[in-house]
Parts: structure tokens; sequence; C-alpha cells
């Protein structure tokens, strides 16, 4: 071997020893490509899992304010008739007539509307009210819908709409007692999601490396 072609074998194995150098951390390991995958999926774990816990938290809230008429509510069904201005916001509200339940503990107080002064009620009487939803245009509203009336501050009103259906014969205590179970539901499958793809995330991550 000539002096020359020694010179440029040394050469090249000096560049290689250099790229070597630059491929390992300061610590002498070499480096590693970014985990994408397990990354990915413990993101996704952890979204899922706070939507989820998130959507627990509105059960709760929904559950501590109906327990407020829990076994002293009424349903009622009401057709829709027009839009009113929301009191509250540039929106709008649904106007609903429909007819008060026969019960007369519903006379005991007044009735407010939402649309009139409150005034004592007759037990059956048709009437109309506001509905709590709030939209911009007819089609954002039920065409039929159920209203929740319970008695506030020695006030008969509708507390609640929602579609027909949605609050059945009235709140009792089985109803918030089921939604306080879909609550906890709701909370234990988000832990479980977020629980559930930092696992997999890192046993992905432990077969690649």
């Amino acid at each position: 071997m000539t002096e020359e072609t020694a010179d440029r074998s040394d050469a090249f194995f000096a560049f290689d020893d250099e790229n070597d150098d630059d491929r390992r951390d300061d610590d002498g390991r070499g480096r590693r490509a970014i985990a994408w995958k397990p990354i990915a999926v413990g993101l996704l774990g952890l979204i899922l899992g706070l939507v989820l816990l998130v959507s627990a938290a509105l059960a709760w809230d929904d559950s501590r304010r109906l327990a407020g008429y829990a076994d002293r509510s009424w349903v009622i069904s009401g057709q829709y008739q027009d839009l009113t201005n929301d009191l509250r916001t540039k929106t709008y509200n649904p106007v609903y007539r429909g007819v008060l339940p026969t019960d007369e503990a519903i006379t005991q107080q007044p009735f407010d509307s939402g649309l009139a002064d409150p005034r004592v009620p007759e037990a059956g009487e048709e009437t109309v009210f506001r509905g709590t939803q709030t939209g911009s245009r007819e089609q954002d509203f039920h065409q039929e819908a159920d209203a929740l009336l319970a008695v506030e501050d020695g006030t008969l009103r509708v507390v609640a709409t929602d579609e027909a259906g949605e609050f059945g014969d009235g709140i009792t205590g089985g109803t918030v007692l089921w939604q306080r179970v879909q609550a906890a539901l709701l909370a234990v499958a988000g832990l479980g999601a977020a629980g559930a793809g930092v696992w997999y995330a890192r046993r992905l991550y432990r077969e690649q490396y």
C-alpha cells in the first residue's frame, strides 16, 4: 500500500468516526427517532378521557340543578307558536301553547309564563309560555316540546323546555339518581380512557425501543 493510499484510508475512517460521533448524544448513546405513534396514542387517550370527564361534570351539574325540582314539578306538552326576543341576549326564545296540569296544587301560587305578568292560574287551563331554548330562527326549535314547571320563590314558572318526552312525567328522586349514575359512569370511562391510552403508548414505546 502506497503512502497516498494509506492517507486516503485514514481520512475515510476518520470521517466515519466523526459521523459516528455526530450520531451520538453527549452521554455516548445513539440518538433515537421521535416515537410519533406512542405519542399519538397517548394524546388520543388523554383527549378522549378529558371529553368524557367534562361530560361527567356537566351531567353531575344537571343532577344538582334537577334535585331542587324532585317530586315537586309538573310536565306539560307544548306546540310551537312563534318566536320572541330573549330577555338577556340578542337571540330568540320559542313560544309554545299548552295546557296546565289539572292538579289543584298549581293554583296555590301565581304562574309566570315568561310572556305576561304572573297570575294565579286555573287547573287545566290553556296557556302560552316562553321556552328556555335560544336560537335565531324557527328551525332552531322543536315543533313539539315538553316544559318542566316548578315553584321557585313562591311562583310557578317554566324552568326548562326540551324535546317531547325528555322529562317523562316529571323530575323525581329516581331521575336525579340516574343522572348521578350516568355522571359517575362517564367519569370512570374518562379515567379509564386516559389510563389505557397512556399504558398502551408506553407499551408501543417499549416494543419499538
